[in-house]
């Protein structure tokens, strides 16, 4: 039985104070380390990006999904090769557990969304291994059907990329760490990695009387760090403390709230705590938007070969975690994490897309599915990673 923790609430931390020396900023990274090993969640204020792109943002979000649905189709991310683009979901999705299993979920996920990024080279040069394709060109509506859509979007997704790297920094510093700690995880070269947003729509549900019908069902996030801008007043998004309590996460103006992926929490041989959460569709009559930006580590890496040089001190607090939560205090790897991560993140996408796989990865994906495609593929069977 886990004894109830020291927090009900999600902790806000003021990032301004992060950004000069003295008390407040020795303050703010002995908080944050709290918050990366006991909590894995917290809103951000004051943060570097724009408020005037984040409302921009904001006001498109509607705009987008308003549009006729032959627009939205038009750039359906099933014609993307990089998984970029509309994405309308209905139905059962595949679940990957932390125990790296699959299967059909009970629960029926409901919501539109549009995933977007910079471009990036998808790097189809002859002898590229396949899974370095997965990046690329995005797709976009028509510059005159919603003028300044995509470059309001880039500009904040390079503003939010900016400080999510700036964010990896401090996390590192609050470990004891230097704050290049981390960088060995990324790509020199920035524009050599290719992080992606999602604009989303989470509608009433079609049966309210339907418990198992929601926006997104309960999982932890696979990439490094998430940054989440609730750009709507509908609440929707809880959290799951260690004490197994779900924790409601309402939109603050102003802030982002900033989550830990498993690829953060495995590079710090468990330190630093993936959080389960989900989002509950709204009750209605009101629609609920969000704009979450995922970042993720290199293709090039494997991160099996994670051997963070914590201090005794972090050591002791996350020892102390593991044993409240009753878990081991060794971290093990799985055979997925031995591998380059490039290929993880494409074996994942080709498992919750076989009709993708089947159609920009066709070698890749006689690999994946040896028999043969998986019974009725369909997109609605799965979320982009």
């Amino acid at each position: 039985m886990v004894t109830p923790t020291h927090y009900s609430s999600i902790p806000t931390l003021d990032y301004s104070k992060s950004q000069r020396e003295g008390p407040e900023r020795d303050a703010f990274l002995h908080s944050l380390r709290d918050i990366l090993i006991n909590i894995g969640f917290l809103y951000l204020s004051n943060h570097s990006v724009s408020m005037d792109i984040v409302n921009k943002v904001i006001d498109y979000a509607p705009k987008f999904f308003a549009l006729p649905q032959e627009i939205k189709d038009s750039v359906d991310f099933t014609l993307s090769p990089a998984f970029l683009g509309y994405f309308n979901v209905g139905g059962q999705r595949v679940v990957h557990a932390r125990s790296g299993t699959e299967g059909p979920s009970p629960i029926s996920e409901t919501r539109e969304q549009f995933t977007f990024a910079a471009d990036r080279d998808p790097k189809l040069a002859e002898g590229c291994p396949e899974w370095a394709k997965q990046d690329g060109t995005g797709l976009w509506p028509p510059e005159e059907v919603i003028p300044g859509f995509k470059a309001a979007l880039v500009d904040y997704y390079e503003q939010v990329e900016e400080l999510s790297y700036s964010f990896a920094s401090l996390i590192a510093e609050s470990l004891g760490l230097v704050p290049a700690a981390f960088e060995q995880w990324f790509d020199k070269d920035r524009k050599k990695m290719q992080p992606r947003v999602k604009l989303m729509r989470y509608p009433p549900p079609t049966d309210p009387s339907n418990p198992k019908e929601t926006g997104i069902d309960s999982h932890e996030d696979r990439g490094f760090l998430t940054f989440l801008l609730q750009a709507s007043t509908v609440a929707g998004l809880e959290v799951r403390n260690i004490s197994g309590e779900w924790l409601p996460c309402p939109p603050v103006d102003g802030t982002f709230v900033v989550n830990l992926g498993r690829a953060l929490e495995k590079v710090t041989r468990g330190v630093c705590m993936a959080t389960s959460h989900r989002v509950l569709s709204p009750p209605g009559p009101e629609v609920r938007y969000s704009v979450p930006f995922f970042s993720n580590v290199s293709m090039y890496v494997r991160l099996a070969d994670a051997d963070p040089q914590f201090p005794q001190e972090v050591w002791d607090m996350y020892k102390a975690r593991q044993q409240k939560l009753g878990r081991p205090v060794e971290w093990v790897y799985s055979n997925m994490d031995k591998q380059l991560a490039g290929l993880t993140r494409l074996t994942y996408k080709v498992k919750n897309h076989p009709e993708m796989g089947m159609k920009y990865h066709p070698v890749f994906f006689r690999e994946v599915f040896p028999n043969g495609p998986p019974p009725k593929a369909s997109k609605i069977n799965g979320v982009v990673a």
